[in-house]
């Protein structure tokens, strides 16, 4: 008889080898957002992702996404684009003036991709509804759920292989003022 490896009910946040590493807000205006950001932190250097022009999966939201790494965390900042993104554009205005908002944390689970799976399994989808269910081949897993009820915002669920790790660890500046 083969041992089964039952997970404990619900550790989900005290998962091992989970660790926060973003803290995300969404705009209705990039340029606006990234200008009031440089001039109240002077942040100002961005790495860019535009998921309309490259999108990673099937389905996938249109979002213009920057990052900057500051203070051992990542800022991200989203706009949504129009195309499957209510996840990111529900929360903003629809009168047409800018906003920014805080969105979403965002934790990494370190390890292999079946760690990550592990990490999944143990969240209870009827208590934290999973909205947000996204891939990049076998570099990249996440999701999001919604903890607007409990703690007042979503929260992100990542795992990037090495490979992207050390990618995004090039690409993304860090800054310090």
């Amino acid at each position: 008889m083969v041992a089964e490896t039952i997970l404990p009910p619900g550790p989900m946040l005290t998962f091992p080898n989970l660790r926060h590493h973003q803290i995300a807000y969404v705009t209705t205006d990039m340029d606006e957002a990234l200008k009031r950001i440089d001039d109240a932190f002077g942040l100002n250097q961005f790495f860019f992702i535009d998921t309309q022009a490259q999108p990673t999966h099937e389905g996938q939201a249109a979002l213009k996404i920057a990052l900057v790494r500051t203070a051992a965390t990542e800022l991200e900042i989203i706009q949504p684009l129009g195309y499957n993104d209510a996840v990111w554009s529900d929360p903003l205005p629809k009168d047409g003036n800018f906003a920014m908002q805080f969105h979403h944390l965002a934790a990494t689970v370190h390890g292999t991709m079946e760690d990550f799976e592990r990490y999944r399994a143990t969240w209870d989808t009827e208590k934290h509804p999973i909205v947000v269910d996204g891939s990049a081949g076998d570099d990249a897993r996440w999701f999001y759920t919604d903890e607007r009820a409990t703690l007042g915002h979503f929260f992100e669920h990542c795992w990037f292989s090495p490979k992207l790790t050390a990618m995004m660890e090039a690409a993304v500046p860090t800054q310090t003022v």
